[in-house]
């Protein structure tokens, strides 16, 4: 089957492609920048061609090369479409409405030329429209007005009355189509990695910001989500099947088996490691507070709010059509990652993580490098992730060939927070499972706080004597006093770069002044800015001052220390030390002087 999909750079579109290429199939993407999307013809070369097209475009910018590819599909996928709810109307019309006459135009050519076996729409789950034609069959969707749509905001508004057009155009050509209507799409169930960061992503931002410190409708209300890979999985079964009607399929979950808001505030609460709402607002009055100046003063449209319901759908065709094990995974699963990796990119502006490649493991974020058995695995330090250890990872790769982990800690980087009566719990619990997934022999690195952590699964047996065990800059003895939490959370928030700079210089925390440290301080002020981030980061240094890590060394230890750092005290004078004339961050500023001293180690182990 050759299937032409619109909108394939997209959200959505990406995954249903991932999982297409596996399928008999040949693909056509339509895209606006093939340069762009050369990425997407990876996944499958033989399989994948890119034609230039734009949807506000007349033809949809299709040269005549171009048209004659895509006049061979027997199938379309319609997923194009800015996802953005505070379009204007005359963009949304663009955009959508204007965009599916250009689409229908060429469906009805294709159908000509070859005959289409399948046309698919992507709309949305608060779409009024449905397969009774009674309210749009004779509409004018250009000029009258759906009493539906009367008060719909113009994204809402346009793409509804776009489906209105496309079910018209396809019964007067009788053109199969099916209708999808997703609730809002967040990650898959396996990472939670959500580019998109309207629908949810709004949410969140409202809650980061402190916005929404109730619980918006009580408990008949639901924000439906579902996992992007399992709505994939919807579509791809779609488009392949040998269905000759027309179908609608509503993927949300029936409200007995669905959370409702009050339980997504609190898991969402939990995730960001902030209170729990626990005052119910009724959602009239938000709207009403959103309508009249509290959309201006948070920033956040009062769109975002139309994505909370109280109304039950009707999914009775997707339960007859689609395998129940299936349609049990429609309500979405991994929300915690989900929601971290969201705040991950509503915090930092820099976000690739090429060469590696991104796992999980209970919940918890891993980056993984291919490499020889025994891996490497590396864990940081406050006031950093994960990606601050990308450059040591990949020099300790380089130099050994020794595949590398590198974990974001619970409430850091893409990992959520996970609340526990006893706070370190869930890190000496994350070290378990991690040294389960790795073969016996591995090696463990800390960094600070990481080192911190190796340290007490020792103490308590998680780690072991046959353990490669490596120390960078372990936080035993600390020298300067520190101000209360709440006196420090208020100062790091009104911290400039300048003061923090200086802070860090002073201490020996940074020495040198170069790209690495400043692109890394940078990083630290945008960390500030995440509730979630800046509470763990504050609770477990608080935290470091009562594990009492100075009668929990041991001389297996290895031992790495700079020694400009004047926040601690380490006595140097063992065997299994090796120094560095650098301040206390020093794998990130120096990650190729700090992976030649690891290695040196490892091979006298």
């Amino acid at each position: 089957m050759n299937i032409l999909i619109i909108g394939g750079t997209g959200f959505i579109g990406k995954e249903v492609i991932k999982q297409l290429v596996v399928e008999e199939v040949s693909l056509t993407l339509l895209v606006r920048n093939k340069a762009k999307a050369a990425a997407l013809t990876e996944l499958a070369s033989s399989k994948i061609q890119l034609v230039t097209g734009d949807l506000t475009q007349p033809n949809l910018g299709l040269n005549e090369m171009d048209k004659k590819k895509v006049l061979k599909s027997q199938a379309i996928l319609h997923c194009g479409g800015p996802m953005d709810i505070t379009l204007s109307e005359e963009l949304a019309k663009t955009a959508f409405l204007e965009g599916s006459k250009r689409v229908m135009d060429l469906a009805e050519e294709i159908h000509h030329h070859t005959g289409l076996q399948r046309l698919v729409h992507i709309v949305g789950y608060m779409s009024p429209i449905n397969d009774n034609d009674n309210s749009w069959k004779n509409m004018d969707v250009f000029r009258d007005e759906h009493p539906d749509l009367i008060d719909a905001p113009p994204y809402e508004k346009m793409k509804f009355l776009a489906d209105i057009y496309i079910r018209q155009e396809v019964k007067k050509n009788k053109i199969p189509l099916t209708v999808i209507n997703p609730p809002t799409v967040i990650g898959d169930d396996q990472t939670g990695s959500t580019e998109q960061l309207g629908g949810l992503g709004l949410f969140i931002k409202i809650i980061r910001n402190g916005f929404l410190p109730v619980i918006p409708g009580g408990k008949n209300y639901r924000l439906p989500l579902i996992n992007n890979n399992i709505l994939a999985q919807f579509i791809v079964e779609t488009i392949i099947s040998d269905s000759k009607g027309n179908e609608t399929y509503t993927f949300v979950p029936d409200k007995k088996s669905d959370r409702n808001i009050a339980t997504l505030m609190s898991l969402i609460s939990e995730s960001m490691n902030i209170k729990t709402p626990r005052v119910t607002v009724p959602h009239w009055l938000l709207t009403f507070i959103m309508s009249f100046g509290g959309s201006k003063l948070t920033g956040v449209p009062k769109a975002s709010l139309n994505f909370l319901t109280n109304e039950s759908f009707n999914n009775q065709s997707v339960k007859e059509n689609f395998e129940p094990e299936l349609v049990s995974k429609m309500p979405a699963s991994n929300i915690p990652q989900t929601i971290a990796d969201i705040d991950f990119r509503q915090t930092f502006t820099d976000q690739n993580i090429m060469p590696y490649e991104r796992k999980s493991i209970n919940g918890i974020t891993y980056y993984h490098l291919k490499g020889s058995d025994k891996p490497i695995i590396l864990f940081h330090g406050l006031f950093s992730d994960g990606t601050d250890l990308f450059n040591l990872g990949l020099e300790l790769n380089k130099q050994t060939n020794k595949a590398i982990f590198i974990v974001d800690l619970p409430g850091f980087g893409r990992s959520p927070f996970i609340k526990n009566p006893n706070i370190l719990t869930p890190y000496i619990e994350m070290i378990q499972s991690i040294k389960e997934l790795v073969p016996q022999g591995s090696s463990f690195i800390g960094h600070s706080f990481g080192a911190a952590l190796l340290i007490e699964a020792f103490s308590r047996k998680i780690l072991l004597d046959t353990d490669k065990i490596i120390l960078l800059q372990p936080p035993v003895n600390k020298t300067i006093k520190e101000p209360y939490n709440w006196l420090s959370k208020i100062i790091l928030k009104n911290t400039s770069y300048k003061q923090l700079a200086k802070y860090f210089n002073q201490n020996g925390l940074l020495v040198a002044s170069d790209v690495v440290s400043d692109n890394y301080l940078k990083r630290v002020m945008e960390s500030i800015e995440s509730p979630r981030i800046l509470n763990t980061t504050l609770q477990l240094n608080k935290e470091l001052k009562k594990i009492a890590l100075n009668n929990k060394m041991n001389d297996s230890f290895h031992v790495i220390w700079g020694t400009e750092d004047k926040s601690y005290t380490f006595k140097t004078v063992n065997s299994q030390i090796s120094t560095l004339p650098q301040g206390h961050y020093f794998p990130i500023s120096n990650p190729k002087e700090t992976a030649e001293i690891i290695i040196e180690m490892l091979n006298n182990k």
